[in-house]
């Protein structure tokens, strides 16, 4: 199925740029026209357009503008009301760094045009992001859009990557396109409407012509799987077996997809609204506040799963950061996620008061952390961190410091991608966790693993050496833990990855045979005149189990 929008789809239309992958169908108020701009046009008196950009809309034509040296975009609608007076009297208004400003509007030669920051870095589509990049990034930017457009009683009726831009920063996001988004009136909660709407992206109500809020989330979670994925779930279904599945059926999910991620898309897309303004009702579809808390690490219910509790993991209120906890759990999640706080709860004494009433036992492992942290101040963090595990052993993922991993081989493809940027943001961290041998204590008495991982990652703990100044040696024991964890064995080079010695030995191959010169610069990289290997090179052979062919390539350069 083609990435398109449809408006009025059940009348006449015309098609324009039907042969581009990313077009508009619509069934405009008077006949579609095109008013070209030429370079050196002047629009709305100051912004003087540069070149077209070259960026399929069946829309519009977009334009490379500047004023005052910031280039920014002039957006010039081919029809005379393809956006409502009243979204943009709305947009005007908003100054928010997730949804793209309206700087200017207007109309030149009769057709509407509006002017928007222009984004160099184009949208999400076609581009997949990490679990960690959509939480901690993505999600949260795209939930603060749509909470601030809700705010304004906008429905965007249109979220997709194509209308997500990424912003100068390669990490934040901004919405854009609001060329078939509604104002709801004053009171309102729910728009009855026939208009556009990409059916991949949309939820069940809207093919009954309801939109709401819920409607744009219900897009968001479907965006939220192709930005992981690299396809949507609905990818070669018609919009009648689309509305059909979705009224029924909860989305399927690839078995590499992350647990959390699953809950997350489940939560926004849950197919029933019937319980949407019942707050205290858990089975209903998830929109900004449950979306905040699931960025924070809060545990929640998520809509149609059971809510039951275990009677021994059920606790009375818990307050903490304003939030209330009933179940072990989820308290100890949120501990864990919010990690300095957490601690206060601990060491000012509130943990242990709270569990004395009820369980002595947890009470008595609180009194003990309190007892060892007046001994030990410097080891408060550890001190938390085992008493976390000790209460919840079952806690999911790997939590330390505030960073959070939903497993140990997520933190090892963390490490791995910031190795091979040069980030050395996490330096400090990764020797923290190396420092207080946490890897051991949390596959031997937590997650229990394999033997052998276990002794390589101990016998990397015990030879580590903090505040060792060798800069060689510090890369290796990071590449080495980044390798242990993760289940990646691949040799990053360049723009270049390995995932075996055959792959390696085949490239330099065709490097030799194209170009020498290419050939010897490549050699040089990987060992220098000192006969000094690449660290990550090493590392990577180590790994993948040649210790034994390095070690015989030593012995032969020493005689």
């Amino acid at each position: 199925m083609s990435d398109k929008t449809e408006i009025n789809s059940n009348q006449n239309y015309t098609v324009i740029n039907p042969d581009m992958q990313q077009f508009t169908v619509v069934n405009p108020d008077v006949n579609a026209t095109t008013c070209k701009l030429s370079a050196g046009s002047i629009i709305a008196g100051e912004y003087e357009v540069i070149e077209p950009l070259n960026v399929s809309t069946g829309e519009a034509d977009l334009y490379i503008c500047k004023c005052n040296g910031k280039e920014y975009v002039s957006k010039l609608y081919r029809r005379q009301r393809a956006v409502k007076p009243e979204v943009l009297t709305a947009l005007k208004s908003i100054n928010s760094p997730y949804i793209a400003s309206l700087y200017d509007m207007g109309e030149y030669n009769g057709m509407p045009y509006v002017v928007l920051p222009y984004y160099k870095n184009g949208s999400l589509q076609g581009r997949k992001f990490t679990f960690s990049e959509l939480k901690n990034s993505i999600i949260p930017c795209i939930n603060e859009a749509l909470n601030v457009l809700h705010q304004n009683d906008i429905i965007h009726k249109d979220l997709k990557p194509s209308n997500i831009m990424l912003q100068d920063d390669g990490v934040s996001i901004a919405i854009i396109d609001f060329g078939i988004s509604s104002v709801v009136e004053e009171g309102n909660t729910v728009l009855v409407t026939k208009t556009g709407m990409t059916p991949e992206y949309s939820a069940p109500e809207t093919f009954r012509n309801l939109f709401l809020e819920e409607s744009d989330y219900y897009s968001f979670g479907v965006t939220v799987y192709e930005l992981f994925c690299g396809y949507t779930p609905y990818e070669n279904m018609s919009a009648e077996e689309i509305a059909q599945y979705t009224a029924v059926q909860r989305i399927p999910y690839p078995k590499d997809m992350p647990q959390e991620l699953q809950d997350f898309i489940s939560a926004v897309t849950y197919f029933d609204i019937t319980n949407r303004n019942k707050k205290e009702n858990p089975n209903r579809r998830w929109t900004y506040p449950e979306v905040s808390n699931w960025c924070k690490g809060i545990k929640q219910i998520i809509p149609g799963e059971s809510t039951d509790i275990a009677a021994d993991q059920a606790i009375p209120v818990y307050t903490f950061l304003q939030q209330k906890y009933r179940d072990i759990p989820s308290l100890i999640t949120a501990l864990a996620k919010n990690w300095e706080d957490g601690k206060k709860q601990l060491y000012r004494g509130l943990m242990s008061s709270f569990f004395k009433n009820f369980n002595p036992e947890i009470a008595g492992y609180c009194l003990d952390a309190e007892e060892d942290v007046t001994r030990n101040p410097g080891g408060n963090d550890i001190i938390f961190w085992n008493l976390l595990y000790k209460i919840y052993p079952e806690l999911n993922g790997f939590y330390w410091v505030g960073q959070v991993f939903e497993s140990i081989q997520a933190l090892g493809h963390d490490m791995l991608e910031r190795l091979w940027k040069n980030d050395n943001s996490n330096y400090a961290y990764w020797d923290s966790i190396l420092a207080n041998k946490l890897l051991t204590g949390y596959l031997v008495k937590i997650k229990p693993q394999n033997d052998s991982m276990i002794a390589a990652v101990s016998a990397l703990e015990t030879t580590y050496a903090v505040g060792n100044r060798d800069k060689r040696k510090q890369l290796m024991n990071y590449y080495t833990m980044a390798y242990l964890l993760s289940d990646r064995r691949v040799f990053q080079f360049g723009d270049k990855q390995f995932n075996n010695v055959t792959e390696l030995a085949a490239h330099m191959k065709d490097l030799f045979a194209s170009s020498y010169e290419e050939f010897e610069t490549f050699c040089h990289k990987m060992i220098d005149s000192g006969d000094i290997l690449d660290v990550q090179l090493e590392t990577w052979l180590i790994a993948i189990g040649k210790r034994k062919e390095l070690e015989s390539w030593r012995r032969q350069l020493s005689c």
